[in-house]
């Protein structure tokens, strides 16, 4: 059994080639059809398509290459290391979190909120919501500011992990969901992409809540004893249902399909236990052969 997931995991890396060269008993991959795979990579990991100059030089590095998968990667790391990625994979999960608002248009709804209810609020007139300088309102422009810098962060090297337990963090982020109950299932459908258990919303509840006693746990989450909501978006973001979680959104994202159990299990050992980052499977699923000929 190990011999053959072994096997299947080796072909699916080696683009079942023999010493780089094209597939064997296949035929060598056209310019038209390095082109469509180029164009698609291009989009999906810059947001724009590649310039008459880049589809060229592209097209002739691949295919002095036979378009080998180690020439693919190569290729789709230099476009995941741009900004350009950092910018679409930030749109991206804003959008997703925020239920399809942008940065500032969630914390000017928060803000406005926040406004409307805070008699200390009630008599600002600024424009800006988040510009008003009551104690209630001025954290949220500082929140705002330093999610304002996840593009940049991202393109100088922190990990999309870190980043996303950031947004995870703020109080713009579950200011409108509520209850501790509604959180909880956001924060699991936001980022753990599936509903959570009753259990994990009893538990996570009493983290949001904290202890009772300082220094006592408050509650536990997968199988880890927490005592507030920091604790467990710790516990929560270096987990390995997180690792698996981050596959599962790579794999929807670039093919369209979930992982199959093998895949699931392969991927999410290749990920760091305590930082993982997404832009390693990014790197895998697009420069892989069945995303090519998709």
């Amino acid at each position: 059994m190990l011999r053959s997931i072994t096997l299947m995991l080796c072909l699916a890396a080696c683009d079942q080639t023999v010493a780089g060269g094209p597939p064997v008993g296949g035929s060598v991959d056209s310019d038209a059809e390095i082109q469509r795979y180029l164009r698609r990579a291009y989009l999906d990991l810059t947001g724009e398509t590649p310039t008459e100059a880049d589809l060229t030089a592209s097209t002739t590095r691949l295919r002095d290459a036979n378009n080998s998968p180690t020439a693919r990667g190569e290729l789709v790391a230099e476009l995941v290391s741009k900004q350009e990625f950092a910018n679409v994979w930030t749109e991206e999960i804003e959008n997703g979190i925020f239920g399809g608002n942008s940065l500032t248009a969630q914390y000017d709804l928060v803000c406005s909120l926040t406004r409307g209810v805070e008699p200390a609020c009630m008599s600002c007139q600024q424009a800006d919501p988040c510009a008003c300088a009551c104690p209630q309102i001025a954290p949220l422009k500082l929140e705002r500011e330093k999610l304002a810098t996840t593009a940049a962060d991202l393109h100088g090297g922190m990990k999309t992990s870190t980043l996303e337990k950031r947004y995870a963090m703020q109080t713009g982020y579950f200011a409108i969901s509520g209850s501790p109950e509604a959180r909880i299932t956001a924060l699991f459908d936001d980022f753990l992409a599936r509903p959570p258990e009753p259990d994990e919303i009893e538990n996570g509840r009493a983290l949001i809540i904290g202890s009772i006693l300082p220094g006592s746990p408050a509650g536990v989450m997968f199988h880890e004893y927490g005592s507030s909501y920091a604790e467990m978006l710790d516990i929560v973001f270096g987990s390995e249902v997180y690792r698996e979680a981050l596959v599962r959104r790579v794999f929807d994202r670039y093919l369209a399909r979930a992982p199959s159990p093998v895949e699931l299990a392969h991927f999410s050992a290749t990920l760091d236990a305590t930082e993982p980052d997404a832009r390693s499977l990014v790197r895998a699923v697009v420069s892989s052969r069945e995303y090519f000929e998709q």
